[in-house]
C-alpha cells in the first residue's frame, strides 16, 4: 500500500475517466480512442498502489477488461466483438473467482442470486438476444451468465458476511449489467447520439465500484 501513489493514480483516473466522457458525449473519436485504452490500466495501477493484499484474480479481471476495451475499438468486424465478449466474459470469471475463493463452500443464501440470476437471463433471452448476429447468439448468452454472476457473487457475500464492501461490488455489478444493456441495444437495435456516453459511464463506475471493493476488504 503506498498513499502517495494512491492519489496520483486516482488523480489520473479520475481526468482520464472525465476526458473520455467528455469525448463520448462530443463525438471525438480520436480522444475516446486513447482515453479509453487507459483506463483499465490506470485503475489497476491505482488498485496496486491502495490494496494492503493484492490479489492476483482481481488484476487479472482488469487486464482482460482492458483487453475488452480494446477489441470493442474495432467497430466493424464480429471476430472483434467476439473477442471482446470473451475477454469481459473472462474478467468476469476472475471476479467470481476473487469473490468465491473465501468462501468457497455454498449456503441456502445463494439462492436468492440464482433467483434474480434467472430473471435476468430470461430477459436477456427474450429482448436482447434475438437482435443479435445468429454467430453471437451462444457466446453472448454466456456472457450474459457470467455478467450477472459477478454481481450477483458479490450479493451472496453481502448476505453471508454484512460487510459493507461487498455491497459496493454488487452496485458495480448492477452498473456492470445496465451498462452491457445499453451497449447491446447501441449495437444491434438503434444508436442514439449519447449512447456510448451512458455506456461508458455506467462501465467506469462498475470496474470502480468492483475494485474499490477488494480496496476496502484489505487482507479480508
Amino acid at each position: 500500500m503506498h498513499p502517495a501513489l494512491s492519489i496520483v493514480f486516482a488523480a489520473l483516473f479520475l481526468v482520464d475517466t472525465v476526458l473520455h466522457l467528455i469525448a463520448c458525449y462530443r463525438r471525438y473519436p480520436k480522444i475516446r480512442g486513447v482515453t479509453k485504452v487507459l483506463l483499465m490500466p490506470l485503475l489497476c495501477a491505482l488498485y496496486l498502489a491502495s490494496a494492503k493484499e493484492l490479489r492476483l484474480l482481481v488484476v487479472l479481471a482488469l487486464v482482460f477488461g482492458w483487453l475488452g476495451d480494446v477489441f470493442l475499438l474495432f467497430k466493424n468486424g464480429r471476430l472483434f466483438m467476439l473477442l471482446g465478449i470473451c475477454s469481459f466474459g473472462l474478467g468476469h470469471i476472475f471476479y467470481i473467482g476473487a469473490f468465491l475463493s473465501a468462501y468457497p463452500s455454498l449456503h441456502v443464501l445463494m439462492l436468492i442470486p440464482i433467483a434474480i440470476c434467472a430473471v435476468w437471463m430470461t430477459f436477456v433471452f427474450k429482448k436482447l438476444l434475438p437482435y443479435a448476429p445468429k454467430s453471437l447468439r451462444k457466446s453472448g448468452l454466456l456472457y450474459a451468465l457470467l455478467l450477472s454472476l459477478t454481481g450477483l457473487s458479490a450479493l451472496y457475500l453481502l448476505f453471508l458476511t454484512q460487510k459493507l464492501p461487498y455491497l459496493v461490488a454488487f452496485v458495480g455489478g448492477l452498473f456492470f449489467m445496465i451498462s452491457d444493456t445499453m451497449l447491446t441495444g447501441q449495437q444491434y437495435r438503434r444508436e442514439t447520439r449519447h449512447g456510448n456516453f451512458y455506456v461508458m459511464l455506467t462501465y467506469i463506475a462498475a470496474q470502480l465500484l468492483l475494485v474499490l471493493c477488494f480496496i476496502l476488504l484489505g487482507g479480508n
